[in-house]
């Protein structure tokens, strides 16, 4: 099988990504050639080029939300949501790029992989004495982050850090700084981590990067999570009426140890995860 990109961002490199090893663990024989000699043409959102190669099977790729594939212009999609697209999406959740399933160490965006052992056991995050309330990291400035912000202030004040804000975490805002953003907040209890969009099904690294780092993540997503992440791991704004009633609970575990350690013991996974899934939805799929 050759396989071969377009139109992805600045400093994708065609033969070391996510992808390309993933492939390459489905079939045998994966080459990656150039675009106009391949037999998949994997494409993103970042250009038009695909549209010059019609002489192979087209699979539009996007880890964003939106947009949602065209399938006027390509044969299968890979998304990160839950979309059935008539059996031509294969959904790989976007959490799953920042994982170091292949042992490889990074992928230069993102420039630190989270080990496989991390998301099932201790490590030199979670294991750090948690000394301070509560941090957010982010840098898109919606609304429901800065007003979970202020609610919690009015209990304890919570860092924020990243471009939004007076705080920075070094290379963070280059994509470099993932192990930076795990030392940062795994000093402390809890940590928000909203999601920037919830279209059904698309769950970036907030959540993950919260919990292997020893956090309570305070999060918002769709309730189809569970689908993806133990429910009893973190407290979600989508279960409670408001903020407010939410701040009530993170109130009561900040002042009750051993609650507080009886949430932060439950998993990120209701079982140790793996990419067969992912496979096999790649193998059933591009085979119809």
């Amino acid at each position: 099988m050759k396989i071969s990109f377009a139109d992805f961002w600045t400093g994708f490199n065609y033969n070391h990504n996510f992808l390309t090893f993933l492939f390459r663990e489905t079939y045998e024989n994966v080459v990656v050639t150039d675009p106009s000699n391949c037999d998949y043409l994997i494409y993103n959102i970042f250009g038009e080029s695909h549209r010059n190669y019609n002489h192979c099977k087209k699979i539009f790729f996007n880890g964003e939300s939106r947009p949602t594939p065209n399938f006027n212009e390509c044969d299968y999609s890979i998304t990160s949501f839950f979309e059935s697209y008539d059996s031509k999406n294969i959904r790989i959740p976007l959490w799953m790029f920042y994982v170091d399933w292949f042992n490889v160490g990074t992928w230069g965006n993102p420039n630190w992989l989270i080990p496989v052992n991390y998301l099932i056991e201790d490590n030199v995050f979670s294991l750090k004495k948690k000394n301070k309330f509560c941090c957010t990291v982010f840098s898109i400035p919606y609304q429901n982050r800065y007003d979970m912000v202020n609610t919690l202030n009015q209990y304890k004040n919570v860092d924020c850090y990243g471009k939004c804000h007076d705080k920075q975490i070094p290379q963070q805002n280059n994509h470099g700084g993932e192990s930076e953003k795990m030392n940062v907040i795994s000093d402390y209890k809890f940590s928000i981590c909203f999601e920037n969009a919830i279209p059904g099904g698309w769950y970036t690294e907030k959540l993950l990067h919260a919990k292997v780092a020893g956090n309570i993540p305070i999060y918002y997503s769709d309730k189809l999570y569970s689908k993806d992440f133990n429910t009893e791991c973190c407290l979600n704004l989508i279960d409670y009426q408001d903020m407010n009633s939410m701040l009530e609970d993170i109130i009561k575990i900040d002042n009750d140890d051993n609650l507080y350690k009886s949430i932060l013991k439950e998993p990120l996974f209701t079982k140790k995860p793996t990419l067969d899934i992912v496979k096999n939805n790649i193998v059933k799929t591009i085979s119809n």
